[in-house]
C-alpha cells in the first residue's frame, strides 16, 4: 500500500513538472521521450541486426569461418596477446576488417537517421541513454514501453 501511494505521488509530481515545461534538463525524462528513445534503440536494435548479417556475408565471402575471424580478432584486440593464425587467415580478416569499416559510415548514417526520425536529435538520445544507464527507476519505465511495443 505504502509502495502504491509513494508511486503515485512520485508519478503525479512527474505528471505536473511535465506540465510546467521543466523536464528540459538532462536528468529528468518525460514519457514522450522515453518513448521516443524506446523506438529509437528499436530501430537501433534492427539496424545492429542487419548490420552484423552483412558483416556475416562479408566475412564468410572472404573464406573465413566466422567463428575463426573472430579468435583472431579477439587476439588482435588484446595487446599482449599473440596471434596464431596463418598469413592467408590474416590476409583474409585484414580484408573483412577494411571492408566492415568502408560500411561504418553508411550504418552510422542509417541508425542516425532512424533515431532523429523519432523525434529525437542524436545529442538528446546520447543524454537520454547515459541518463537511463545510471537510473534503474528509467530503466524499468524503459522496460514496460518495450515490453508494450
Amino acid at each position: 500500500m505504502f509502495k502504491s501511494v509513494k508511486l503515485r505521488s512520485v508519478f503525479l509530481f512527474v505528471a505536473l513538472m511535465g506540465t510546467f515545461g521543466l523536464f528540459a534538463q538532462d536528468n529528468e525524462v518525460s514519457d514522450v521521450e522515453l518513448t521516443q528513445f524506446a523506438n529509437a534503440y528499436q530501430e537501433m536494435q534492427i539496424q545492429n541486426q542487419e548490420a552484423q548479417q552483412v558483416m556475416v556475408k562479408i566475412i564468410e565471402d572472404e573464406g573465413m569461418d566466422v567463428q575463426r575471424f573472430s579468435t583472431i580478432q579477439q587476439a588482435s584486440m588484446a595487446p599482449n596477446q599473440e596471434i596464431e593464425a596463418t598469413d592467408a587467415e590474416m590476409k583474409m580478416h585484414d580484408s573483412a576488417i577494411a571492408k566492415m569499416q568502408k560500411l561504418q559510415p553508411e550504418i552510422e548514417k542509417k541508425v542516425s537517421e532512424k533515431i532523429i526520425a523519432t523525434g529525437l536529435t542524436m545529442e538528446r538520445f546520447e543524454a537520454l541513454a547515459a541518463v537511463i544507464q545510471k537510473d534503474q527507476a528509467l530503466q524499468q519505465r524503459l522496460q514496460t514501453i518495450l515490453m508494450k511495443n
